[in-house]
This record gives structure tokens, sequence and C-alpha cells, in this order.
């Protein structure tokens, strides 16, 4: 059996909301994601920044030098109903289209359409409407969610054999790609694909621990501190394809100064576990109390999305 990380994030993937501020969903450069995913044993790893494949078609490039790992060019696209995924494509899809409009630009292109943690308590999902969608296969297992809720729901969703059941680890850090994957018969991205449109895969591994969601976040911020400090300096140039410097350059000197500042409180040494440890708690609570609308909620909370 191979293995497919299908859901990893780039430094592509533009930002996070954490409160009022803002800051980068992954700063992991996309060579470094391929490196990490063969080392983590993934024959396959799928690029699904958000709405964005220019990570992807970077990651694919990087790979070319590689013998033991294939990239799939994918993006999560930010529908008005929920987060879909396409696997296999070659054009970016704009975000913002209805999930039935999205799902007809994926398949033009000869693409897969995989509904990413269908059920989440924090992320914009696309619920109970998977059932009546153009929908090749649904995450089963989340690396992201920790609740008690939706990765169960979504097995329960897939038990009948109508979708391909994926497993992602939803990776926006480099130390936690192929934590969770998908299982399928052969090893290169065309039998992984092949097994999706067969309904043959399986997914395997475990959510992210808490204390690597944690490391995450911490990371996230302590490079876009480095950022902007050189930016306030002068030490980077103006023009880059660095995404995340791109951002830095065009912050305002008080947005760059709010931005240090609120970092300076988020490490103060308990403030990144409570976070952690309150969101955890939180949507175990919601979970419990089964506080979910049609399968949606909107928004992020904490270090998961």
């Amino acid at each position: 059996m191979g293995r497919a990380d299908t859901h990893v994030h780039t430094k592509y993937s533009g930002l996070h909301k954490m409160g009022v501020l803002r800051f980068p969903e992954s700063v992991s450069n996309p060579k470094d994601v391929v490196r990490r995913a063969a080392s983590a044993g993934m024959n396959v790893v799928c690029i699904t920044d958000h709405n964005s494949i220019a990570g992807a078609m970077k990651a694919r490039e990087a790979a070319r030098s590689m013998d033991d790992i294939d990239v799939v060019v994918g993006e999560e696209v930010s529908t008005a109903d929920g987060e879909i995924i396409g696997l296999f494509i070659e054009e970016e899809v704009p975000a913002g289209l209805s999930a039935v409009e999205t799902i007809d630009r994926i398949r033009a292109q000869d693409g897969l359409v995989i509904a990413p943690h269908p059920f989440s308590l924090h992320c914009p999902c696309l619920g109970e409407s998977i059932f009546d969608l153009d929908v090749d296969g649904i995450e089963v297992l989340n690396g992201g969610h920790i609740d008690a809720y939706a990765n169960p729901r979504a097995v329960k969703a897939a038990a009948d054999g109508r979708f391909a059941r994926m497993g992602g680890s939803d990776s926006h850090y480099l130390k936690t790609i192929g934590l969770a994957y998908t299982e399928f018969v052969g090893s290169s991205s065309e039998d992984l694909r092949k097994d999706i449109l067969a309904k043959q895969t399986k997914a395997g591994g475990k959510v992210i621990p808490l204390d690597k969601a944690i490391a995450w976040s911490v990371g996230v911020v302590l490079e876009s501190d480095r950022l902007i400090v050189r930016s306030m300096f002068g030490l980077d140039r103006e023009e880059t394809d660095d995404p995340i410097q791109n951002l830095v350059h065009k912050m305002r000197l008080g947005q760059k100064l709010g931005a240090l500042v609120g970092s300076f409180v988020y490490f103060l040494p308990p403030i990144p576990y409570i976070v952690g440890i309150a969101s955890k708690k939180l949507l175990r609570e919601w979970a419990t109390e089964d506080k979910v609308s049609n399968g949606k909620t909107q928004g992020h909370l904490g270090p998961w999305n």
C-alpha cells in the first residue's frame, strides 16, 4: 500500500486570523514540504494551499529531481458554501464561487473533488450538502480536528462506500506532514487517482498532537516577526517571489509595530498553551453539545484550521 498526505499547506496559503492579528497560515517552503513528506514515508504529497496553486507548482518542480515522491497539484478553494479541495488540477480556481460552480471548474480540468473536514466545528465546510454534490472523496481523518465530532461524523458518512475515504494531515507545519494520510494500492500519483475513483482508499495515521499544533503557531509568529524586523531595517529587497515577504512589505509601520506587540503578548510563557488548551476544551464541548448548524461553522479557532 502506498501513502499520500492529501492535504498539505505551504507559505502560499495566505493569512491566518488570530483575533485582531494576522499571521501566515504557513511559513513552509514548498521544496522543504516535499522533502519532509518523503522523509515521513509518503509516496505522494498533495499541495492544497488556500485559493492558490503557486506553491503546488513550485513543489512539483522541486520533486522532479527526487525519485521517491510524486507531487499532486491541488487547491483548497474557499467557496460560498464551504471549503472544497481540487486535486490533479493545472489552473487556479477562484474563491467565492458556489460549491456547484467550483466543482464544475475542477471537473473541467479533469480534476478530482474532495470535501475536506466536511463536518468541521471550526472551519468552513460543506456539511450535509456533500450528499447532494458531485464529490469523489471526503476526509474521514483530518489531522487538525481534535474534537470528538468532525472525524467520526465523516466516517459515518462514508460508511456506505459512496465516497473515497481520505486522510490528510491538513499540515501547515513541516513536522506534522504525514501524521494523517491516505492509503492506496500502488505508489504513484496516478495510482492514487485510480484508487480514489474506485473508492478503494483508506485513511491512516492520527490527529496532530496539541504540542505540535502550538509549535506551528509559535513558529509562524516567530517567522513573521523576523521578516517584519528585517523589513523595518531595510534588510530585504522590495521585489521578491516570497508571498510572506511581499505581505510584510505592504504593511504600514503602525501595522508592523502592532503585530510585534501582539506577538510579544502571545509569547508570554503560558499564553500559547492556554490558547491551545482552551481551544481544545471548547471544541470538545461543542462536540458534546452537538452545536452544529447543517455541519457548518464559520471562522477559525486557535491553532487548528
